[in-house]
């Protein structure tokens, strides 16, 4: 019986990509000789990136296209292919040429021959601009510094997963979504392709600063406790900063050498506040995430689908 392969592409104003990825997926389709279909996902593109992609699934019925009501997001995006896909192998990559097809075939092989269940593409350069490497960079040493578990360096969601692991993603429930932290979660065999990641061929990122600040923050407050932890840890310290500054009050004023001026004052006062609003901010940020779980609002909305 012949396996079959399902490809998730999320979309958004790839409209002069789209040609050519469609080319490159297919011969890289070709040479792996698996059945297939691919899910192109619209994640509300202002460009004709729609007109594209249904135009393919209308002249293939092994292509599905999927428009979304609006911008839900990269991760939404990835899920409602996660929903939609049953296949044994499932391949994701973005659009934008940055992730080579022609890959694939190299993946699928190491998963055959290394039996695993996750093969990511991992990035040995990368072209993006100063800001975007190293905040990348930064990101993944602090997440794998405060979480129970790691994430690998340079990857992203280039990756091959297996019918397991498609089976354990589709029973996720929860509404706040970060791929690259839930697939190491779960666990299992994993192995690494290398490859030099390119530029855009053309358009630009649909990720802009808040939406990569979102992305991180997700992560980080998703899978570790650590930052309320911390908060616990500076309430702790300034208790015991109040013990000293109490006994050296005290001692100061028994002795005569009273201390005179607003400064120690201001400072004290300016550190408590501190750090007072830092242990708000934390929690804030938690039940803020609680309170978008609790509404139980869809993850995304179809506006139309071909095939």
């Amino acid at each position: 019986m012949v396996k079959k392969i399902s490809v998730i592409v999320p979309c958004f104003n790839e409209e002069n990509n789209l040609d050519e990825f469609l080319k490159r997926l297919n011969n890289s389709l070709n040479e792996v000789k698996l059945d297939y279909n691919i899910i192109f996902i619209d994640d509300g593109s202002s460009d004709n990136t729609w007109k594209k992609i249904s135009s393919f699934a209308n002249d293939n019925n092994k292509i599905t296209s999927i428009k979304l009501a609006r911008n839900f997001g990269q991760e939404y995006a990835l899920k409602v292919g996660i929903d939609y896909a049953n296949g044994d192998y499932i391949f994701s990559l973005d659009a934008d040429l940055q992730d080579p097809p022609e890959l694939l075939k190299e993946m699928i092989f190491k998963m055959k021959n290394e039996n695993l269940n996750v093969v990511y593409a991992q990035r040995t350069k990368n072209r993006e601009n100063f800001f975007k490497k190293y905040s990348s960079y930064f990101f993944y040493f602090i997440f794998n510094k405060v979480c129970k578990f790691k994430i690998p360096q340079q990857v992203s969601d280039f990756r091959l997963i297996d019918k397991k692991i498609l089976n354990e993603l589709k029973k996720i429930e929860e509404n706040d979504i970060f791929f690259r932290g839930l697939i190491p979660w779960i666990g299992f065999k994993s192995g690494f392709v290398k490859f030099e990641r390119q530029q855009r061929l053309h358009g630009t990122t649909g990720m802009t600063l808040s939406s990569m600040i979102d992305h991180a923050l997700r992560g980080i407050f998703n899978f570790s406790n650590l930052p309320m932890r911390i908060s616990f840890f500076i309430t702790t310290l300034m208790i015991f900063i109040f013990i000293i500054i109490s006994i050296y009050a005290l001692i100061s004023y028994f002795s005569g050498d009273v201390i005179r001026g607003w400064t120690s004052l201001l400072l004290v006062i300016s550190f408590l506040s501190i750090a007072i609003f830092f242990i708000l901010g934390l929690i804030s940020e938690y039940v803020g995430r609680i309170y978008q779980e609790v509404k139980k609002r869809p993850k995304y909305i179809i506006d139309e689908k071909i095939n």
